[in-house]
């Protein structure tokens, strides 16, 4: 498996509340991939300790998990994270209703679990077209579903940035689980909102299409920070091989 990664602070917060992982465990005899994103929220407390938590949780315990594609034992698993975010600000007021958002992809062979909860965003990337693979849990997604919105007005709306559903909000959280099949030509990428609340679709597919997986990480964060740079960008992009392939280098922030 190819990949890269960057993160940066962007132009306008104090602090990097976003973390990431990009791994691989042999389980079973097979190689699996872990890549997530994790978007401490902005308007909590400690929102980089919630989503450096959550990464540092995912890393000690995925390999727990005895199936990915099990809705009910991958739901337990992110609710655990969830439950001891909950704990952290109870024991410590500091961090009393610190947050974060998760987007994570687990992937076998050409086989690919999305599990996601918040607004971080998974997207499939290739010459025919740039597709969103999660769904964001946000004010204006609710709006633009019940149809009192569209996708362009969304975009501006100032209330775009409230989320619906976050690990540490909540007692119990729902995660959602996708499953998808990986195909030659394509690339996944998965980000936080600082990139594609700054850099439309199709410069992101345009970006990712026409440099080496490094070099677009690169302009990616670039371009969202000459874009404005509201928020943190996290970006990870990888590809998958059609072959068997050496093992990925474990990276984590």
């Amino acid at each position: 498996m190819k990949c890269a990664y960057s993160t940066n602070i962007g132009a306008k917060r104090k602090i990097n509340q976003d973390s990431y992982l990009a791994a691989n465990i042999e389980k079973d005899g097979q190689t699996y991939y872990i890549f997530a994103v994790a978007d401490g929220l902005g308007g909590h407390r400690s929102g980089e300790i919630a989503s450096q938590l959550a990464i540092d949780r995912i890393k000690e315990r995925i390999a727990e998990i005895e199936d990915y594609s099990d809705y009910e034992q991958v739901n337990h698993f992110v609710n655990a994270i969830n439950q001891e975010i909950i704990r952290e600000g109870v024991v410590d007021p500091e961090q009393l209703g610190m947050a974060t958002t998760l987007t994570m992809a687990v992937v076998r062979g050409l086989d690919m679990y999305l599990y996601h909860i918040g607004d971080s965003r998974a997207y499939r990337i290739n010459a025919m077209a740039i597709e969103q693979l999660t769904k964001d849990h946000s004010l204006v997604q609710a709006l633009i579903d019940r149809g009192r919105l569209t996708t362009k007005e969304a975009k501006e709306h100032p209330q775009k940035n409230i989320i619906t559903r976050a690990l540490g909000t909540d007692e119990i959280i729902r995660t959602d689980l996708f499953e998808y099949r990986l195909y030659p030509g394509d690339a996944i990428l998965l980000c936080s909102d600082g990139l594609y609340n700054m850099v439309p679709n199709e410069e992101i597919q345009r970006i990712v299409m026409e440099n080496g997986m490094e070099e677009a990480t690169r302009k990616l964060v670039n371009l969202a920070n000459y874009n404005g740079g509201d928020d943190n960008i996290t970006v990870i992009i990888f590809r998958p091989e059609m072959e068997p392939a050496a093992a990925l280098k474990e990276e984590v922030k």
